[in-house]
């Protein structure tokens, strides 16, 4: 015997066993004839006396005069009565319910690049203070950074100071100036209130955020352009996310990702897609999708690791749970409950797949009841069937 002719009939032998525990001769009047013995489990095996299934060896049961017979309709899995509560069969009815799906992916959580600033030296000159003491300060918009030394800045300044004294015509072009070397109005109306032993003037802070590069020491000399600090505003994050060309169409701005990260233990974040890019990278053929994450107490750490789901639209679809489809090949088939005990097998054209469930698209109709647990066990005993269906006629045709 071939293994796979084996292992069907260990299989049906072992379901075999469990419904001749729940068939027992005594359960039928004594009184009544009996016409013949059958097989529970293989209707073709029939005798006049008691005894052994030649398929799976179990008992043979009396058939009595006036009973139902076994015999299944062509095409149709028959298990005894109360065999399918002992295997574990189960079924579900095929509906219309939406095809919920879902995407996984991964992406790191990074600044706002939007919100991204540098500041960078206004004129020549020696800072001569620092006013933050390292990379992670937090700082707000027009707070000190450092002090700067300039020679440039104070003759400009004291060019300001000598029009308003003379009331000049050139006040105004000397304030353009001003504002040119990165000074703010409030440092400009300052200037005719300077000590002449004040020598320095403030770089201020751009915006509101935090350091996160620094570029420059104290007593450092600058040129005009240098960069000093790198400044991010971290109260809005960026998860970004690789989508690749198959599922971009199923991805929309404003669908919902949920987010959990291994720095933040525990907690679930929920944000909504914002940017999906339009150039794909021609070497993945996929794309950046952007996601927007409100965090005002700036518990989100730069460059953290995250994974997300996206909640992808779910269309109402005809659909039955994926445990229902037994592969044969690459031939889809479910087996469809015709009545107690009794199973058909249809093949099926399947659609798109869901988190839980296949589109169905043809071979089933609404309403209808598939296994979804102990299929296999169905199948095999189809099998089995057809295997010694084809064993028996096979003299014939010779």
């Amino acid at each position: 015997m071939k293994p796979i002719h084996f292992a069907l009939v260990a299989l049906a032998a072992a379901a075999g066993w469990y419904a001749s525990r729940l068939w027992p001769a005594s359960h039928e009047p004594t009184a009544r004839k009996i016409l013949r013995y059958q097989s529970p489990m293989h209707p073709w095996v029939k005798s006049d006396k008691p005894g052994q299934c030649t398929v799976c060896g179990m008992d043979l049961v009396p058939i009595y005069e006036g009973a139902k017979s076994i015999n299944a309709p062509k095409g149709v899995v028959m298990l005894p009565p109360e065999c399918p509560n002992v295997v574990g069969v189960q079924t579900a009815v095929v509906s219309k319910q939406p095809l919920v799906r879902t995407l996984r992916v991964a992406g790191m959580i990074g600044e706002d690049e939007s919100r991204h600033g540098i500041v960078s030296a206004p004129v020549d000159g020696r800072i001569d203070g620092l006013a933050m003491t390292g990379e992670g300060d937090k700082i707000t918009r027009r707070q000190p950074l450092a002090t700067i030394f300039s020679r440039t800045l104070l003759a400009v300044a004291n060019d300001y100071k000598n029009a308003l004294v003379h009331a000049s015509p050139d006040v105004d072009q000397i304030k353009r100036r001003l504002e040119q070397y990165g000074l703010v109005w409030e440092q400009i109306k300052a200037i005719p209130l300077r000590q002449p032993d004040d020598m320095y003037f403030s770089i201020l802070a751009p915006l509101t955020g935090t350091i996160v590069k620094s570029y420059v020491s104290e007593g450092q000399f600058v040129k005009e352009g240098d960069r000093l600090f790198e400044i991010a505003d971290f109260t809005k994050m960026w998860f970004m996310f690789t989508a690749y060309e198959q599922d971009l169409p199923l991805i929309e701005v404003g669908q919902i990702v949920t987010l959990s990260s291994p720095s933040l233990p525990g907690e679930i974040l929920k944000a909504r897609v914002s940017f999906i890019s339009p150039n794909l990278e021609d070497a993945t053929r996929s794309a950046r999708v952007r996601v927007v994450l409100e965090n005002p107490d700036r518990h989100l750490k730069n460059k953290t690791f995250a994974d997300g789901v996206v909640e992808l639209g779910a269309p109402e679809v005809l659909s039955i749970p994926r445990s229902a489809v037994v592969w044969s090949g690459a031939t889809p088939r479910v087996y469809v409950e015709k009545g107690p005990g009794a199973y058909q097998p249809h093949t099926v054209k399947l659609g798109r797949a869901g988190d839980a469930s296949w589109e169905v698209l043809g071979g089933l109709r609404e309403n209808e009841r598939v296994v979804v647990a102990g299929n296999l066990l169905i199948d095999g005993q189809a099998q089995l069937e057809s295997l010694v269906n084809d064993e028996l006629t096979a003299p014939a045709a010779k």
